[in-house]
């Protein structure tokens, strides 16, 4: 599998709250949010504990699912006991690939809150995570539309994180073709760069040399007003 990753605080953060792991068969990105330095702490811990989680490809569904559970309590028990650390979350979103015989893959992705998971078949970009966001569920509501979406007040408020009392996990499982391209990002990419610009240089990955570099570029260039991650997985 090869790929290709890239972060960067943007133009207007001071700090970069985002965290990502890539290893062998897994990919994750985290999105961290709350007080001074707190989104970093929860962003960090979460891909820590996905980092150090047994994986053993047996059972992904219930790996991966355990994997986002072990991250939100250790959330939970830090937040509970260092009051600096109080409120703090972080989105997560985790991929786990499954190698198929004759090339392809099974992907199985666990995912809460609002950094996107997406793949990119034949030339169509698919978004495959739901955000778990006010705006997300006005959207999917058809209450407003996706240009709306884009331009709303409460278009960062989560409706859930890790740190969260309560969580829902998202789990979702797809069998991928060879070629099939992964992208996982936080909402600094999404936000301002659309699903037509994303596909535009997705269709140029072959011939770049770190597409998700490119990605990253695009999002500063239109302004870059939080912190941007990238992981673009192609599957062999």
């Amino acid at each position: 599998m090869e790929v290709k990753v890239a972060t960067d605080v943007g133009r207007v953060r001071e700090n970069n709250e985002d965290s990502f792991w890539v290893g062998h068969q897994c990919l994750v990105v985290c999105d961290g949010m709350g007080g001074h330095l707190a989104g970093e702490v929860a962003s960090e811990l979460a891909v820590q504990t996905v980092k150090n989680y047994p994986f053993k490809g047996t059972d992904p569904q219930v790996e991966v699912r355990l994997a986002i559970e072990g991250a939100q309590k250790r959330i939970l028990e830090m937040a509970g006991t260092e009051p600096a650390y109080n409120g703090m979350g972080t989105t997560i979103t985790l991929a786990w690939l499954s190698p198929v015989e004759h090339g392809g893959a099974i992907l199985t992705m666990g995912h809460v809150g609002d950094s996107r998971g997406y793949v990119f078949i034949d030339g169509v970009l698919t978004q495959l995570t739901s955000d778990h966001s006010v705006v997300g569920e006005l959207l999917r509501s058809g209450t407003i539309t996706s240009q709306e979406a884009r331009e709303h007040a409460k278009r960062h408020v989560l409706t859930q994180a890790l740190g969260s009392r309560e969580i829902e996990i998202e789990m979702l499982c797809h069998v991928l073709p060879s070629g099939s391209l992964i992208l996982l990002c936080t909402d600094g990419l999404s936000d301002v760069v659309d699903d037509a610009q994303i596909s535009s240089l997705l269709e140029q990955a072959a011939s770049c040399d770190n597409i998700a570099q490119e990605l990253v570029d695009l999002a500063n260039d239109l302004g870059g007003p939080d912190n941007i991650t990238v992981i673009v997985a192609r599957i062999p």
